[in-house]
Protein backbone atom coordinates (compact mmCIF):
# COMPACT_ATOMS: atom_id res chain seq x y z
CA UNK A 1 0.00 0.00 0.00
CA UNK A 2 0.91 3.33 -0.82
CA UNK A 3 0.24 4.77 2.60
CA UNK A 4 2.66 2.37 4.73
CA UNK A 5 5.85 2.64 4.90
CA UNK A 6 8.27 -0.06 3.35
CA UNK A 7 8.17 -2.88 6.11
CA UNK A 8 4.43 -2.79 6.15
CA UNK A 9 4.64 -0.08 9.61
CA UNK A 10 2.90 3.12 9.93
CA UNK A 11 2.74 5.48 7.29
CA UNK A 12 5.69 7.79 6.54
CA UNK A 13 5.91 11.65 7.45
CA UNK A 14 4.60 12.99 4.23
CA UNK A 15 6.32 16.72 4.87
CA UNK A 16 10.02 16.92 6.15
CA UNK A 17 9.57 19.12 8.75
CA UNK A 18 13.11 20.32 8.54
CA UNK A 19 12.12 21.73 4.93
CA UNK A 20 9.41 24.04 6.00
CA UNK A 21 10.61 25.93 8.87
CA UNK A 22 8.83 28.87 8.25
CA UNK A 23 5.30 26.90 8.17
CA UNK A 24 6.22 25.54 11.81
CA UNK A 25 7.74 28.76 13.52
CA UNK A 26 4.75 31.87 12.23
CA UNK A 27 3.19 33.10 15.39
CA UNK A 28 -0.12 34.92 14.28
CA UNK A 29 -0.10 37.56 16.80
CA UNK A 30 3.48 37.90 16.99
CA UNK A 31 6.44 39.65 15.16
CA UNK A 32 4.90 41.55 12.63
CA UNK A 33 8.36 41.91 10.56
CA UNK A 34 7.14 39.79 7.78
CA UNK A 35 4.38 42.53 7.12
CA UNK A 36 4.95 45.43 4.94
CA UNK A 37 4.89 49.15 5.72
CA UNK A 38 1.72 49.49 5.04
CA UNK A 39 0.03 46.79 6.51
CA UNK A 40 1.91 47.28 10.07
CA UNK A 41 0.74 50.96 9.43
CA UNK A 42 -2.59 49.84 9.61
CA UNK A 43 -2.28 46.95 12.22
CA UNK A 44 -1.00 49.69 14.69
CA UNK A 45 -4.13 52.22 14.10
CA UNK A 46 -6.32 49.58 14.86
CA UNK A 47 -4.61 48.56 18.39
CA UNK A 48 -4.07 51.67 19.26
CA UNK A 49 -7.45 53.19 18.57
CA UNK A 50 -9.85 50.36 18.48
CA UNK A 51 -8.14 47.65 20.78
CA UNK A 52 -6.06 49.14 23.30
CA UNK A 53 -9.35 51.58 24.31
CA UNK A 54 -12.03 48.67 24.56
CA UNK A 55 -10.15 46.43 26.33
CA UNK A 56 -9.08 49.42 28.98
CA UNK A 57 -12.53 50.02 29.23
CA UNK A 58 -13.21 46.23 29.61
CA UNK A 59 -10.81 45.98 32.85
CA UNK A 60 -11.97 48.84 34.11
CA UNK A 61 -15.53 47.73 34.14
CA UNK A 62 -14.26 44.55 35.55
CA UNK A 63 -12.72 46.58 38.42
CA UNK A 64 -15.13 48.47 39.62
CA UNK A 65 -17.31 44.97 40.85
CA UNK A 66 -17.98 46.19 44.39
CA UNK A 67 -20.14 43.07 45.63
CA UNK A 68 -18.15 41.17 47.70
CA UNK A 69 -20.56 38.41 48.18
CA UNK A 70 -21.66 35.39 46.07
CA UNK A 71 -25.41 36.72 44.37
CA UNK A 72 -27.17 33.58 46.07
CA UNK A 73 -26.38 34.95 49.86
CA UNK A 74 -28.62 38.48 49.23
CA UNK A 75 -30.00 39.62 52.25
CA UNK A 76 -32.84 41.61 51.93
CA UNK A 77 -34.31 43.71 54.50
CA UNK A 78 -37.67 42.90 55.67
CA UNK A 79 -40.08 45.20 54.55
CA UNK A 80 -44.01 46.07 56.04
CA UNK A 81 -46.77 43.39 55.30
CA UNK A 82 -49.77 43.86 53.26
CA UNK A 83 -51.33 44.92 56.32
CA UNK A 84 -49.58 48.43 56.76
CA UNK A 85 -49.88 49.24 53.89
CA UNK A 86 -52.18 52.11 52.26
CA UNK A 87 -54.04 51.09 50.22
CA UNK A 88 -53.24 53.80 47.47
CA UNK A 89 -49.28 53.09 47.96
CA UNK A 90 -48.54 50.95 45.04
CA UNK A 91 -44.87 51.23 45.90
CA UNK A 92 -45.55 49.66 49.44
CA UNK A 93 -47.67 46.75 47.92
CA UNK A 94 -44.91 45.73 45.56
CA UNK A 95 -42.48 45.28 48.01
CA UNK A 96 -45.34 43.42 49.97
CA UNK A 97 -45.03 40.90 47.05
CA UNK A 98 -41.94 41.02 46.69
CA UNK A 99 -41.14 39.65 50.10
CA UNK A 100 -44.37 37.65 50.10
CA UNK A 101 -42.67 35.80 47.10
CA UNK A 102 -39.17 35.64 49.33
CA UNK A 103 -40.64 34.43 51.85
CA UNK A 104 -43.41 31.31 49.94
CA UNK A 105 -39.39 30.30 48.19
CA UNK A 106 -38.38 29.98 51.65
CA UNK A 107 -41.42 28.01 52.95
CA UNK A 108 -40.72 25.74 50.25
CA UNK A 109 -37.47 25.29 50.42
CA UNK A 110 -38.30 24.56 54.42
CA UNK A 111 -41.13 21.97 53.23
CA UNK A 112 -38.47 20.07 50.55
CA UNK A 113 -36.03 20.09 53.00
CA UNK A 114 -38.14 18.30 55.71
CA UNK A 115 -39.96 16.16 53.21
CA UNK A 116 -36.40 14.65 51.78
CA UNK A 117 -34.84 14.41 56.12
CA UNK A 118 -38.08 12.11 56.30
CA UNK A 119 -37.66 10.47 53.15
CA UNK A 120 -34.01 9.30 53.99
CA UNK A 121 -34.61 8.13 57.55
CA UNK A 122 -37.26 5.66 55.96
CA UNK A 123 -35.00 4.27 53.65
CA UNK A 124 -31.89 4.60 55.93
CA UNK A 125 -34.54 2.66 59.08
CA UNK A 126 -36.21 0.14 56.59
CA UNK A 127 -39.34 -1.48 58.16
CA UNK A 128 -38.65 0.25 61.48
CA UNK A 129 -39.40 3.55 59.99
CA UNK A 130 -43.13 3.92 61.50
CA UNK A 131 -40.46 3.93 65.13
CA UNK A 132 -37.43 5.54 64.48
CA UNK A 133 -38.84 8.61 62.18
CA UNK A 134 -41.29 9.54 64.22
CA UNK A 135 -40.17 12.96 64.92
CA UNK A 136 -39.21 13.31 60.92
CA UNK A 137 -42.40 12.50 59.97
CA UNK A 138 -44.37 14.98 62.81
CA UNK A 139 -41.96 17.57 61.55
CA UNK A 140 -42.66 17.58 57.81
CA UNK A 141 -46.49 17.06 58.59
CA UNK A 142 -46.45 20.19 60.93
CA UNK A 143 -44.35 22.36 58.21
CA UNK A 144 -47.23 20.56 55.45
CA UNK A 145 -49.74 22.15 57.33
CA UNK A 146 -48.36 25.51 58.20
CA UNK A 147 -47.77 25.71 54.34
CA UNK A 148 -50.86 24.55 53.19
CA UNK A 149 -52.68 26.83 55.82
CA UNK A 150 -50.33 29.73 54.62
CA UNK A 151 -50.11 29.11 50.80
CA UNK A 152 -53.52 26.49 49.83
CA UNK A 153 -55.90 27.23 47.52
CA UNK A 154 -53.75 30.15 46.10
CA UNK A 155 -52.95 29.35 42.66
CA UNK A 156 -50.22 30.15 40.85
CA UNK A 157 -50.95 33.64 40.63
CA UNK A 158 -51.07 34.17 44.56
CA UNK A 159 -49.95 37.77 45.88
CA UNK A 160 -49.73 38.69 49.46
CA UNK A 161 -53.49 40.67 49.38
CA UNK A 162 -54.64 37.18 48.28
CA UNK A 163 -52.83 35.82 51.42
CA UNK A 164 -54.47 38.38 53.92
CA UNK A 165 -57.24 37.89 52.72
CA UNK A 166 -57.14 34.31 52.93
CA UNK A 167 -56.00 34.77 56.30
CA UNK A 168 -58.68 37.44 57.56
CA UNK A 169 -61.64 34.74 55.79
CA UNK A 170 -60.10 31.36 58.51
CA UNK A 171 -59.82 34.13 61.08
CA UNK A 172 -63.62 34.91 60.86
CA UNK A 173 -64.68 31.45 60.33
CA UNK A 174 -62.50 30.27 63.66
CA UNK A 175 -64.76 33.27 65.34
CA UNK A 176 -67.69 32.11 64.55
CA UNK A 177 -66.88 28.26 65.26
CA UNK A 178 -65.47 29.79 68.70
CA UNK A 179 -69.12 31.79 68.86
CA UNK A 180 -70.64 28.39 68.07
CA UNK A 181 -68.78 26.41 70.62
CA UNK A 182 -69.89 29.13 73.21
CA UNK A 183 -73.78 28.93 72.60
Amino acid sequence: MADQGDDGGPPKKKFDMESWPEAYTYNPGGDNSHLNPTMKAILATYYYTVDKPVTAIHDWIKSQKRVSYPYYHRKFRRVPGIEECDVQDQVCIYEANEQFQRDHLVDQEILRLSRQDWTRCCFQEGDSHFVNCRDFKQRFDAAQNAYDTKYGDLGVYGNAMKAFMKQKHRMIEERREAEKQEA
